[in-house]
């Protein structure tokens, strides 16, 4: 299994807010074809950068995730993330492959 976290800094302001809702959710929706869920983060305490928000995609390999970024709504996430990056952070977790 492959997942992509994607976690949003903490922010107070809603157009950013609204803005990983209405636009980085709707499109990993659409990249994979499912309903994406949004967590609030509670805490994490331990580190420096604090979120507000999390959500997260999986698929069976990262060669699939590779496939599907390079598909029109893969380029279309990366676009929009272009100017978006600053306000989240993203994590790729390959279950498939332990670092030897």
């Amino acid at each position: 299994m492959y997942k992509l976290l994607f976690f949003l800094h903490k922010t107070d302001d809603e157009d950013v807010i609204q803005f990983f809702k209405d636009n980085t959710v709707k499109k990993l929706e659409k990249l994979i074809g499912e309903d994406v869920g949004i967590a609030y983060v509670e805490s994490n305490l331990l580190l420096e950068q604090k979120f507000t928000y999390y959500c997260e995609i999986s698929v069976s390999s990262k060669e699939e995730m590779d496939r599907i970024m390079h598909s029109k709504a893969g380029k279309e996430l990366n676009k929009s993330l272009m100017d978006f990056h600053k306000n989240i952070t993203v994590i790729a977790v390959n279950y498939n492959q332990e670092k030897k």
